[in-house]
């Protein structure tokens, strides 16, 4: 029983994510460990306990952390980081152009 409704839950959430969604979910993933990755090869110090969300907003992406002090860090990082997110998506050849990462 438990696995019939594992296949209907896949079936469901493959039905909900679109090219769209998913586009969105692999730029956000892919941010999400660029920052984690620069900021431990940069700083030696693991972050990812204090990253909070990502949000894709028109061309702006909305980075929020749980340490004021911690956006200050990234934004002295940003091009690294910009630089390690524009490997990874064309990598994939996925193309997101033009954006800017703001940390909260």
């Amino acid at each position: 029983m438990g696995r019939r409704n594992d296949n209907f839950f896949l079936m469901q959430l493959s039905k909900s994510i679109n090219k769209k969604n998913l586009d969105n979910l692999v730029i956000k993933s892919s941010i999400w460990n660029s920052i984690i990755e620069v900021f431990k090869d940069e700083k030696k110090i693991d972050i990812t306990s204090y990253l909070v969300s990502i949000q894709i907003k028109w061309d702006t992406i909305l980075v929020k952390t749980s340490k004021p002090i911690l956006n200050t860090e990234l934004l002295m990082i940003n091009d690294k980081i910009m630089k390690k997110v524009d490997e990874k998506l064309k990598k994939i050849w996925l193309r997101y152009e033009n954006f800017e990462i703001k940390y909260m």
